[in-house]
């Protein structure tokens, strides 16, 4: 009895296609998987402005909050501001003037001191990529004769532009009341 050796493995035409296919699923992964990176680094980019633009906010509404003699724009004198204005002045906790005003270049700009508070002399709060194309502030409860605890509403509006060149437009609007420590 003579039994033939089986024939094992695959031919070259089996293993030609199975290549072929591999080949087509993985360029379909890849794809996908540069995809999600790309969409990831623009998700971290978005966020991080959204951060650096919360953390100015927050600044701001935090000084404002051990704040008094609030002035809103440039009268000189604790005013109230139902009106809005487009810079704020006010004594901080440790008894400096602190400005806010909304700079030439788009950001928002902090002053320290009472030499006025100009384009050239704030400090910028805001990155580069946040661009600000509006700035108000609105005071109350300040002057003589006024019951009501000091409070400063502002309002920001603006666009922010990630390194991918994507713009989102945002409008924030917050408040700080006065909350002196009384003893």
């Amino acid at each position: 009895m003579h039994t033939s050796p089986s024939s094992r493995g695959y031919s070259l035409l089996e293993m030609i296609v199975s290549l072929g296919i591999f080949s087509m699923v993985m360029l379909v992964v890849m794809g996908a998987y540069v995809t999600l990176i790309s969409l990831d680094r623009q998700a971290r980019a978005n966020n991080q402005l959204a951060a650096s633009l919360s953390f100015a906010v927050e600044s701001m509404a935090r000084a404002m909050r051990t704040g008094t003699g609030y002035d809103c724009g440039a009268r000189g004198g604790a005013l109230n501001c139902t009106g809005g204005g487009d810079s704020i002045s006010f004594l901080d906790s440790q008894g400096q003037i602190i400005s806010y005003i909304h700079k030439n270049d788009g950001s928002i700009g902090q002053c320290t001191g009472s030499s006025g508070c100009l384009d050239n002399n704030a400090v910028s709060l805001t990155d580069r990529r946040i661009n600000i194309t509006s700035l108000r502030f609105y005071v109350r409860g300040v002057g003589v004769g006024d019951d009501t605890q000091p409070n400063v509403t502002f309002l920001i509006a603006g666009s922010m532009t990630t390194e991918a060149g994507e713009v989102s437009t945002f409008s924030i609007q917050t408040g700080a009341t006065q909350r002196l420590i009384e003893l």
